[in-house]
């Protein structure tokens, strides 16, 4: 089977991020989605604060995910490694993951505005650390041991801003562990796979 027959079997428009190194290509990662009403909530936090310092970066609010594991940018994924990717999700096991959101701050790196906290954290670097795990075992050249700071990007902006704690914190559980193609610059995502949480 080449790379354009392959058949991804959910397919969502959003829920992306692009590179900052590079507006082209596909990436791959393991990431937890949050619900519409969720997103709707982000959505206003999102635009307040936009708009009350000036920011001129797209929101990417039908993109909203929180990042468990980057797998690999190419310009055309490898098969053999999206293979290997799905081999991974089955090794992870987990509960449902309940995530809290309570500050909006900026990452100056990477010029992204995000949400984050602490609520899940330690469940969340559980997950983390075990896709670490199954995607070496699965032949997947990944740094086990990675530091991991759980947060969702609501938009990249040049311009620092302070960070700020919110009126009311942004907390879901998550159920599903969700295996995602991005299509870089195209704010496209194609879910591959997903895998319940069930402990």
């Amino acid at each position: 089977m080449n790379q354009t027959s392959f058949a991804f079997a959910h397919d969502r428009n959003g829920r992306g991020r692009r590179s900052r190194m590079d507006n082209t290509g596909n990436r791959l990662f393991f990431g937890l989605c949050p619900p519409p009403a969720i997103e709707r909530q982000v959505a206003s936090i999102a635009d307040d604060y936009k708009n009350a310092f000036s920011l001129s970066g797209q929101l990417r609010l039908t993109t909203l995910h929180v990042t468990i594991r980057w797998v690999c940018d190419y310009p055309n994924l490898p098969e053999h490694v999206i293979f290997a990717a799905l081999q991974a999700g089955v090794g992870a096991e987990s509960p449902p993951i309940t995530i809290t959101f309570d500050r909006i701050m900026r990452f100056p790196q990477a010029q992204a505005l995000v949400l984050a906290g602490e609520g899940g954290r330690k469940s969340l670097a559980r997950l983390h650390l075990q896709l670490g795990v199954a995607m070496h075992n699965a032949g997947l050249p990944r740094s086990i041991g990675h530091t991991f700071t759980p947060h969702m990007t609501l938009l990249y902006d040049r311009k620092a801003v302070p960070a700020m704690m919110l009126d009311r914190p942004v907390s879901w559980t998550a159920y599903e562990l969700l295996l995602i193609h991005s299509v870089l610059g195209k704010t496209k995502h194609h879910i591959v796979d997903r895998w319940p949480l069930l402990g």
